[in-house]
């Protein structure tokens, strides 16, 4: 992303994508599509946009700070140990 973009925008692009390729997988099962290479080849097309835009959507959240703990410089903190 270079910043102009809404984030918020992105993200529900992103949604709308991954909700439309899961009912398209959804409705080439439910018409018993599976049988066919037609059917095949159109549950493989939406699973794989679900599949890209599913791991956009998680490096956004990522790279939003919505996902995953950050410190305040980014860094994990040390632990403590106990010493006799």
């Amino acid at each position: 992303m270079n910043g102009k973009q809404n984030p918020i925008e992105l993200l529900v692009m992103c949604v709308v994508m991954v909700l439309l390729s899961i009912l398209g997988v959804i409705g080439g099962l439910s018409t018993r599509l599976i049988g066919s290479l037609d059917g095949l080849l159109i549950i493989a097309v939406c699973l794989t946009m679900a599949l890209i835009f599913g791991i956009l959507l998680l490096v956004l959240a990522k790279e939003q700070g919505w996902l995953g703990k950050r410190g305040t410089d980014g860094a994990v903190a040390p632990t403590a140990t106990a010493t006799k």
